[in-house]
């Protein structure tokens, strides 16, 4: 495992304690789109290399390091609500949110990184896309039409 890796890793960590301490959710969405606003907007290189997609900027590699610690145990996927198809009302998927499951705490040079997750973690996940797309929006070219309803 490399430094990145570790970091990557310790940082999910961080941001499922920071939300866990102000009580709020973190989604797969939301997950990816905080990481990419921690690249894109406070400079700190992860090598995730995120690409348009369907709700904006994504990372199969974040997604590859979330997985990862599921598979550890050290954090759980709650599923909380089923997504229905508009039209069938068949369940096609389930609301998810990630939960820290293992002992963390934040080391002292973790504040600055921790005080920005804190302020993005508390946003609905809207108001994070809102801000994504109109700042990023050419991140979401394949976009859903998510906005139009709002």
């Amino acid at each position: 495992m490399t430094y990145v890796d570790d970091k990557v890793y310790r940082f999910i960590k961080l941001l499922l304690y920071t939300a866990k301490l102000e009580n709020v959710e973190v989604t797969p969405t939301k997950l990816q789109k905080i990481f990419f606003l921690l690249e894109k907007e406070k400079g700190v290189q992860l090598g995730l290399d995120f690409k348009p997609f369907f709700f904006g900027a994504y990372s199969p590699k974040l997604q590859d390091y979330i997985d990862k610690l599921i598979e550890l145990g050290e954090v759980d996927v709650e599923e909380k609500e089923e997504v229905r198809d508009p039209i069938s009302e068949a369940v096609i998927g389930y609301k998810r949110n990630y939960v820290l499951k293992c002992e963390f705490k934040p080391e002292e040079e973790e504040k600055e990184i921790m005080a920005f997750f804190s302020e993005w973690v508390r946003k609905s996940r809207d108001e994070i896309l809102n801000y994504v797309y109109k700042k990023y929006p050419n991140y979401f070219k394949y976009s859903l039409s998510w906005f139009s309803t709002s």
